[in-house]
């Protein structure tokens, strides 16, 4: 029997652990790479750290049937604002990455050909673009550097090539979660939760994204607009601690900050936390940790009861064994299950020919007290010939 063949996708991240810089690479001019990445963020004020600065290669090998036609991803002057959901690096790479190379080619964006950007339902930031001083021209995002092909150009070829096996997109990201890190004066973390530090950017085509609520002494984030920055970096239902190394308490207080960091810097720091008493959510934090320190990620285990019903099943069909019902039947007593065969056998033998009958009595069914009367409308009166020709008074109100 031919088995189906699997869309592989691998991922290499280069960490700045081993290099002062990871964004100065061979084939790149030297500070390349991070005015590409200053084109599309905002990054001004505070120095950004090289260990918030990363490399990520994502690998998509084609199937030998069914090759796709396009890569599914969105982008606006190399920004990637948006992956489709059918898109084979849909969980490789992410809206914020900054498009670098195709197959170890160079590529540049022509500004007038940049798609346009998608239109979500997200909350648009109030953050404020830096000022431009009198008689200075006007930034453009800038490309790669003259020379280099069009990226459209290099993908389509790519696509369309017969001897191609695979394509390589080489990106620069930025970190959006730090684990480890020096907590302010004054931040104690809730008995039962974990801190995390969770870095927000302010990118010139992404919007925040970011609705909170106030839960008692809390800010938690209540939801975030996906493709948008905060879709990034924070998760629904954590708290808000700080700001920039400033505690906060309300809502009021967490957007000023939010506001006046990214004016002045670019980017922010924020202080979260969450519960760490779920299982499942630790599992998956667990799996993602030990991802992020890895070149090529691990495979991802399930848990043990699920395997095991997983394996039975793909055993029982194999086997081509019927599987046995989820529904359980009440049990029928013997004497009653001898009742309703009777009944049965009484109306076969006491049925008419005709197959159309009318129950000479009316039964009047109540309404359940459980029921929702609200969903419940009332019909208007049955036309006849009297009501149409206006002889039939009966329904009308004194």
């Amino acid at each position: 029997m031919p088995q189906e063949e699997s869309t592989v996708v691998k991922c290499k991240i280069y960490r700045p652990e081993d290099v002062d810089n990871i964004w100065e690479r061979q084939g790149f001019k030297k500070g390349e790479i991070e005015e590409r990445v200053k084109a599309v963020v905002m990054l001004r004020g505070e120095t950004l750290p090289n260990s918030y600065k990363m490399i990520v290669e994502a690998i998509y090998e084609f199937p030998k049937k069914d090759k796709a036609a396009q890569l599914g991803l969105v982008n606006r002057h190399g920004l990637i604002t948006r992956v489709h959901y059918a898109s084979p690096f849909k969980g490789t790479l992410q809206p914020g990455d900054v498009i670098l190379q195709v197959n170890n080619t160079n590529v540049s964006f022509d500004d007038r050909a940049a798609v346009a950007e998608d239109k979500t339902g997200s909350l648009q930031s109030k953050v404020k673009a830096p000022e431009k001083k009198s008689g200075e021209k006007k930034d453009r995002p800038a490309s790669l550097s003259s020379g280099y092909p069009d990226f459209k150009s290099v993908v389509s070829k790519v696509m369309s090539s017969k001897t191609e096996s695979k394509v390589t997109i080489t990106v620069a990201r930025l970190k959006n979660r730090v684990g480890t890190f020096k907590c302010p004066a004054g931040i104690v973390a809730t008995p039962g939760y974990q801190m995390d530090m969770a870095l927000v950017y302010q990118y010139k085509y992404l919007k925040l994204g970011l609705n909170m609520q106030q839960t008692g002494p809390k800010v938690v984030v209540n939801y975030t607009v996906p493709d948008t920055v905060t879709h990034i970096s924070l998760n629904i239902g954590e708290a808000i601690l700080a700001v920039d190394e400033h505690s906060v308490s309300n809502l009021e207080e967490v957007r000023q900050r939010i506001l006046d960091g990214c004016n002045t810097n670019g980017w922010v720091r924020l202080i979260v936390e969450y519960p760490n008493t779920d299982p499942i959510r630790n599992l998956v934090r667990g799996q993602l940790a030990t991802a992020s320190k890895a070149t090529d990620r691990p495979p991802y285990y399930m848990c043990g009861d699920v395997r095991k019903y997983c394996d039975e099943g793909i055993e029982a069909l194999k086997n081509g064994k019927e599987l046995e019902s989820v529904l359980k039947e009440a049990e029928t007593k013997e004497s009653d299950r001898k009742e309703l065969e009777k009944k049965k056998s009484a109306r076969k033998a006491n049925k008419k020919d005709t197959l159309v009958e009318f129950r000479k009595t009316t039964e009047e069914v109540g309404i359940p007290s459980e029921w929702n009367s609200k969903l419940f409308v009332v019909l208007p009166p049955l036309k006849t010939k009297e009501t149409e020709m206006g002889t039939d008074t009966s329904q009308m109100k004194k």
